[in-house]
């Protein structure tokens, strides 16, 4: 380990991160803000709070953690007191062999070591995760040590199995499922009536799972609360709604999108959870890409004029990597412009908007006002009808690149939905630059995955050697006994090349097009995912899970 914490600034443009134009552009933003330069380029969007982490990891030797898909073991956790993680800016995560495992920020601070043989008689081991990430996680999973929102309902539907008339402070217990659902990281809340229970299901990591049950009566009080916070009509029961409320957490803003369906048992409410602060805005290298898509992707983001397009389902990550491609765009030199539904991540170096369908500005009127605000990159949250895709073409043809995503399955698939909007086989050819679909596979957890050998229709049926290595879940401590932890992109890339476009401008099938992608080279969804069971970094049940 190094005696001295290197500089930031160099320290980054050491590890490539950042220019010195960045630098500077920051420190001019650092004088009149009084914040330290990592913090101000953090806030700028110009590095993320990961990228130092790894940075400092790399340069001190020590492994760095993504904390964004850990949750430490609560029984771990109470081994520091919270007074004392608070303070120094630890996060205990896990005892392996003799020594504690935790998180740090500042791998160059020589108190830890002591502190943690001072509060636990054990040794540490100190991982580096990102500060901004760190201390959020520390005041969330302490609260929840503190104050454990799971027993607290736990208890209440014990209460009510005894007694289902049982007067509860409903809006309170909305809150604690809010809170439980963000704690596991959850993106949607489900609660599904039946003619005897009301359950309540999370979405973590794009699996669905039940969370609590609650007797019938609940579920009216239940959907009558969210509906009034969310702005619908509750004497509406028949026709489905859209609402929207907001929701705090220690801290940490959420934007909750409710949709309410009627069933034969009553209203089935999802709820849709963004942060209303906006996300960490990642890199392409963070996102799970292979190398040499990144590269193909670096290719079609830099391009001066055209468009890219992002596809897939929702749930798949698709706004995630257009703003990981912005990264890669000169933020000083140029003016990005977005138009969103919601703004899901904050960017201070680019401007952003939100459709506001009321007073009229969706993204085909965003596209008009933005032709006449100077833009070289425009950011188009969804491409949904014919007049949208028109004005985004129609962009992309002069002198802009536009970003955007369209619902559909498969790269070919976007040709077809594209044609089926309307936009013509010679002004697609002449817009396209590329475009890339993608899906979201979870990861194999690295602690306990466990090699075995797939059956032999399997291995027929995917081509694979029957002599390779292939890893299957398993489940522990660390990944909370479901196998996985965290998830990555698998997708496919298809650049525009010559003879691409012409067969685009000619309106050739799109099983001719596919065959002269995948003779320069093109590997669809299915290949990369079998990339990756390869590797041994998913599982062969998750690739049939998601794409196949």
């Amino acid at each position: 380990m190094a005696s001295a914490a290197p500089q930031i600034g160099k320290l980054l443009k050491d590890a490539n991160l950042v220019s010195e134009a960045y630098i500077q552009f920051a420190v001019r933003e650092q004088e009149a803000t009084g914040e330290k330069l990592g913090e101000c380029l953090i806030r700028l969007g110009i590095v993320s709070d990961s990228d130092i982490a790894k940075a400092l990891a790399a340069q001190s030797g020590m492994p760095f953690i993504d904390l964004r898909v850990f949750i430490p073991d609560p029984n771990v956790l109470s081994r520091l007191p919270a007074q004392v993680a608070r303070q120094n800016l630890v996060l205990p995560l896990f005892v392996k062999g003799n020594s504690l495992h935790i998180a740090v920020t500042d791998p160059y601070d020589p108190t830890y070591s002591e502190i943690i043989f001072r509060f636990t008689g054990l040794p540490a081991t100190a991982h580096v995760g990102g500060r901004n990430e760190l201390k959020k996680l520390v005041e969330r999973f302490y609260y929840l040590l503190e104050h454990p929102v799971a027993d607290e309902i736990d208890g209440i539907v014990e209460r009510a199995r005894l007694n289902p008339s049982i007067d509860i402070d409903i809006a309170k217990l909305v809150d604690m499922l809010l809170s439980s659902a963000v704690s596991l990281r959850a993106t949607d809340l489900h609660i599904t009536p039946s003619s005897v229970s009301s359950r309540v299901m999370f979405r973590v990591d794009g699996i669905m799972s039940s969370a609590y049950v609650f007797p019938a009566v609940f579920h009216s009080r239940l959907a009558t609360n969210i509906k009034v916070r969310s702005g619908m009509d509750i004497a509406e029961q028949r026709k489905p709604q859209d609402g929207r409320m907001s929701f705090e957490f220690l801290g940490d803003f959420f934007d909750i999108r409710v949709s309410s369906l009627r069933t034969n048992f009553g209203e089935n409410m999802v709820l849709r959870i963004l942060p209303s602060r906006g996300g960490q805005v990642l890199g392409l290298s963070d996102l799970g890409f292979e190398h040499d898509q990144m590269q193909v992707m670096k290719q079609l983001f830099s391009h001066p004029h055209g468009m890219v397009l992002l596809t897939g389902p929702t749930g798949s990550g698709k706004t995630t990597t257009l703003y990981a491609a912005l990264r890669i765009q000169d933020v000083i030199g140029k003016n990005i412009i977005t138009v969103e539904d919601p703004i899901e991540y904050e960017f201070m170096m680019i401007r952003q908007t939100q459709v506001n369908e009321k007073a009229g500005y969706d993204f085909a009127s965003a596209i008009r006002t933005f032709l006449r605000q100077d833009p070289d990159v425009i950011l188009v949250g969804e491409i949904r009808d014919d007049e949208t895709a028109s004005f985004a073409v129609r962009a992309a043809l002069t002198g802009h690149l536009v970003l955007s995503t369209l619902h559909a399955n498969t790269a070919m698939g976007a040709i077809a939905r594209l044609r089926d909007l309307g936009v013509s086989p010679f002004l697609l050819a002449s817009s396209l630059v590329g475009i890339a679909a993608q899906r979201l596979v979870r990861r194999l957890c690295p602690d306990c995955k466990e090699k075995y050998l797939p059956s032999s229709e399997l291995i027929e049926r995917y081509k694979l050697s029957p002599d390779g290595e292939y890893f299957r879940p398993v489940g522990c401590q660390h990944c909370r006994q479901t196998g996985y932890s965290g998830r990555m992109v698998v997708a496919e890339i298809l650049p525009f090349t010559k003879e691409i476009l012409r067969l685009v401008a000619e309106d050739a099938p799109l099983g001719d097009i596919d065959d002269q992608a995948r003779k320069e080279g093109f590997a669809d969804l299915m290949d990369i995912g079998l990339t990756k069971v390869k590797r041994g970094e998913t599982s062969l049940d998750e690739i049939q899970r998601v794409i196949y």
